[in-house]
């Protein structure tokens, strides 16, 4: 009911904010789909990726190459977006599952930068350092012709956010669920059982990747532009970030929290440029000491106190 109720407010925001406001809350709620993908590896898996921003980048480019060389539909950009994710979910997971802990956040790190790199040096396909510039406007069920398309691409993309938090919801509540925090708490266990341990760690890796990679495709439309520095590091911290601010045991946490780093980082990297990192940096340490199980776990706290 609080979903519906969520969803439905933010639904009538085009009726609220003004054009600036709603392009600043689509870019929010892109990076909170993309951030409730990584608690999934985080939390529910136990594995903390510090390469999860190289889903982003696929994601991004998929949808952008596919914009500008087989269709301006962002149905068709989405889809390219989710197999590309899928895709590369399976092929660098693969080695990934097999490893743990600090081995796994070390490997999914060496992953990112491979591929910022691959994105650097394929400059015929990519742009290269300068970027694939030029991305045709999506069409969006030819809506966009009919009211503003800020307004449009809006509510495209609160679908899209909508329907990657379902999948991610009942993935954690279904049997694979289950499975994988089985894994998490006790390998050997679930291996006697008869669970491939690495199996079920691919499955959450795919299931992550593709989510984020529907987020990469929202701000390839959103932003008509992807740099090799939407694969980097400093995305994926960012991203690991909003999931321990938001309470990595959360789907919802981690989505507020990427609302709110947006919003915080747009008010004050205009008047102090790079050194808005200092206020996010204290921000966090902040939050650490006072809010260890981050806001998810503040409001669990309120909710048994009441």
């Amino acid at each position: 009911m609080r979903a519906i109720l969520a969803i439905a407010v933010l639904a009538a925001m085009p009726f609220v904010l003004g054009a600036y406001q709603l392009s600043l809350l689509t870019g929010g709620l892109a990076y909170g789909l993309m951030a409730a993908s990584l608690a999934l590896l985080v939390g529910h898996a136990g594995l903390p990726s510090l390469g999860h921003a190289a889903f982003l980048g696929v994601g991004a480019y998929a949808a952008g190459l596919t914009a500008k060389h087989l269709s301006e539909s962002a149905v068709v950009q989405l889809g390219a977006a989710v197999l590309a994710g899928v895709v590369f979910a399976l092929v660098t997971g693969w080695f990934a599952v097999r490893t743990r802990g600090f081995f796994f956040l070390m490997f999914t790190l060496a992953i990112g930068e491979i591929a910022v790199q691959a994105a650097t040096r394929a400059g015929r396909v990519t742009g290269g350092d300068n970027g694939l510039a030029g991305i045709p406007v999506s069409t969006l069920f030819g809506l966009e012709t009919a009211m503003p398309y800020v307004v449009v691409f809006y509510w495209w993309a609160l679908a899209v956010v909508a329907a990657g938090f379902v999948v991610l919801a009942v993935v954690r509540r279904g049997p694979l669920g289950a499975a994988i925090a089985g894994t998490r708490e006790n390998e050997a266990r679930m291996a006697a059982f008869g669970y491939s341990v690495p199996g079920v760690r691919l499955a959450a890796v795919t299931v992550a990747g593709a989510v984020c990679a529907a987020g990469g495709a929202l701000v390839a439309q959103k932003d008509t532009f992807v740099a090799p520095t939407h694969l980097g590091v400093g995305v994926s911290v960012l991203l690991l970030v909003m999931v321990l601010l938001g309470g990595r045991d959360s789907l919802a946490g981690p989505a507020l929290a990427a609302a709110g780093l947006i919003a915080l980082r747009e008010a004050t990297s205009g008047a102090l440029g790079d050194k808005w990192l200092l206020v996010e940096g204290a921000l966090f340490v902040l939050c650490v000491y006072l809010l260890p199980e981050g806001l998810a776990g503040l409001w669990r706290k309120r909710a048994r106190a009441a």
